[in-house]
């Protein structure tokens, strides 16, 4: 529990002249960085699969895009955090980092639940109508 009181402390997060990550938690957050990055490379390839139902496909894209960015910038702090580079290493770009990342991923989701039905029905729609047309 030692460990998580200076979590509760400004000085903690808002101090640009920050100690180094303890190993463990410099470990772990370089695997959890990585594990965003192949879970967006992940549903990108899905997103890839599902471009026949292009309403899914863009849900899943945007996601994808959404996951690979965060790790990408993650991937970058995680290297001046090693580095200790004053002001970039400071701990609140990390704060940052994670709440743009739960409202970027919230934004979508709520996106999804709004216009998904009524694209989806839009898309059965055209496919039905596009049935008795000829193809060129």
């Amino acid at each position: 529990m030692q460990y998580l009181k200076p979590l509760i402390t400004l000085s903690f997060w808002f101090n640009t002249n920050t100690p180094p990550f303890i190993m463990p938690v410099f470990i772990g957050l370089g695997a959890l960085i990585a594990v965003i990055l192949a879970f967006g490379i992940v549903i990108k390839w899905l997103a890839w699969k599902k471009r026949s139902n292009p309403p899914l496909h863009r849900v899943l894209s945007r996601l994808g895009r959404a996951e690979i960015t965060v790790a990408l910038i993650g991937f970058f702090l995680y290297f001046v955090s090693y580095e200790q580079i004053t002001v970039v290493s400071a701990r609140f770009w990390w704060l940052i980092l994670f709440i743009v990342a739960a409202v970027w991923k919230v934004y979508i989701f709520l996106d999804f639940r709004k216009r998904y039905p009524i694209e989806k029905q839009a898309l059965v729609e055209r496919q039905a109508r596009e049935k008795y047309l000829p193809k060129p």
